[in-house]
């Protein structure tokens, strides 16, 4: 995920590249592993793809392990790397384990993208950081 949230970084401010290339990319960077094989099938996915495709083949989550979260967390996140928003309503669609499979995505989208584009309805509903963390999310807004 590290690597996804790097190769995401360093393209800003460049056209996104398209989600097969990322995904080749990211494998790239990871051991032969199962994870590695489920990025590499995304990757070979058809652009129109579903996103209930994606997750039949891929997993969502539900079997509380990488493989089945890390490729279709990682493969919702490039097709959306500019628009965090979006990024988060089609990993949400894919069911599963929800909650991770976004904070991956949108970990990922947001190294892009920064959350400056987070609807304020959004902002507004979250729970509060507790000062202890010492997060001062006015610098993390880009």
């Amino acid at each position: 995920m590290a690597v996804a949230a790097a190769l995401a970084a360093s393209s800003e401010g460049q056209d996104a590249p398209p989600r097969a290339e990322f995904l080749r990319g990211v494998a790239s960077h990871v051991p032969d592993s199962d994870v590695r094989s489920g990025l590499l099938v995304a990757a070979n996915f058809p652009a129109h793809t579903s996103v209930r495709h994606a997750v039949s083949v891929l997993g969502s989550g539900t079997l509380i392990s990488a493989p089945d979260t890390v490729p279709f967390a990682l493969w919702s996140a490039a097709g959306h790397l500019d628009d965090l928003s979006e990024a988060l309503w089609r990993t949400l669609a894919g069911w599963g384990d929800r909650a991770t499979t976004c904070a991956i995505a949108g970990g990922i989208v947001a190294t892009r993208t920064g959350t400056g584009d987070v609807p304020a309805a959004w902002r507004q509903a979250r729970e509060n950081i507790p000062a202890w963390s010492r997060w001062d999310s006015r610098a993390a807004v880009r």
